[in-house]
Order: C-alpha cells, then structure tokens, then sequence
C-alpha cells in the first residue's frame, strides 16, 4: 500500500527509497535516518506555516430542517481524522454521512432536524498534503546524499520548491 501521509514514513521506508538494505543498517545509521525524518519535517512546517492541530468539538452549525449540507473551518483536512457529532452522538461515514477532507464539507444523508446541534472533531496538519510525502522523500534524499543535517533553503530542489510554494501559507 503505498504511503499517503507524512506521519506514515519510518526509517524502513527511508532506507528503501534511498536503496539501503535496512537489515544490515545498524542502530546508529536508523537513527540518523530517523533525524534527517525529523529534520525534513520541520522544514516543510517552517517553509509552509502548516502545523500539525487537533481540532475538538468545532460546532460546525445547527439543524434547520433544511440543510444537509455544512463545513468544517479549517481544511484541509487530515484524511479519515474526523468524527462528526449530532447532538453528542458519534455518526458513522457513508452511513448517516459523507465528508469531503479537501473542501470539509459534511453532507448528512438524512437531513438534521431543526435546534439539532452539529459538531467536529478532526486533524489539520502535514498530513492533509499527500504530496507532502514526495516533497519529504527528496529532502531526506538531498540531506542524506550531501551528508548534511539541514535543508540548505537557497539551493532547493526546483520539485520541492514548487510543491510547497503551492501550499505555503507564510506569504510574508
């Protein structure tokens, strides 16, 4: 299955894109490769302005009868990291409704009543961005090839550069 989300890359799957044999590394070569991980994400948030949120019991709005259709604030959203609520009551995806993780749009399979109370919980953050996984890849590779332990920001990969130029949200 192939990886979606940042949060999913390990040490094992660094080592495979770099074409290491992870069985013969020794605990000191995982680590490093768990640090140039670590390094490669802490560029994309500083680059993008995009940080990893929880985001709990958001009130998204409230049943009039007529609407099905309601949002979450913050989207993107982290893929399969929501849980919506009516009244307090958990309700199950493609059952009692369909969430679109780009857009945060809710749309209730049976509408909700009117005074009916609708509320969010759900993940914003790296995650979101599944191009974010090749943008992270490179930079590891980069780092690991030039044996360095930071992203040299003034001689970026063009790739890179442009992956999170569409997603930076420090326009500053």
């Amino acid at each position: 299955m192939p990886i979606t989300k940042v949060s999913e890359i390990t040490n094992l799957e660094l080592a495979e894109y770099l074409r290491l044999e992870h069985a013969d590394l020794t605990d000191v070569e995982k680590a490093e490769l768990d640090t140039l991980l670590n390094v490669a994400k802490s560029f994309v948030r500083a680059y993008t302005g995009i940080n990893d949120v929880d985001v709990s019991n958001e009130v998204v709005g409230t049943g009039d009868g007529a609407r099905s259709v309601f949002n979450v604030l913050c989207t993107p959203v982290v893929p399969d990291s929501q849980t919506i609520y009516v009244n307090e009551v958990a309700k199950a995806e493609d059952t009692d409704y369909s969430f679109n993780d780009t857009s945060g749009a809710i749309g209730f399979k049976t509408v909700p009543v009117l005074g009916d109370a609708i509320a969010a919980d759900y993940k914003i953050g790296l995650d979101a961005y599944a191009d974010f996984v090749i943008v992270v890849y490179i930079l590891v590779q980069d780092m690991y090839d030039n044996r360095t332990l930071y992203v040299d920001k003034n001689n970026l990969n063009k790739v890179v550069d442009t992956i999170l130029g569409m997603h930076s949200i420090n326009l500053l």
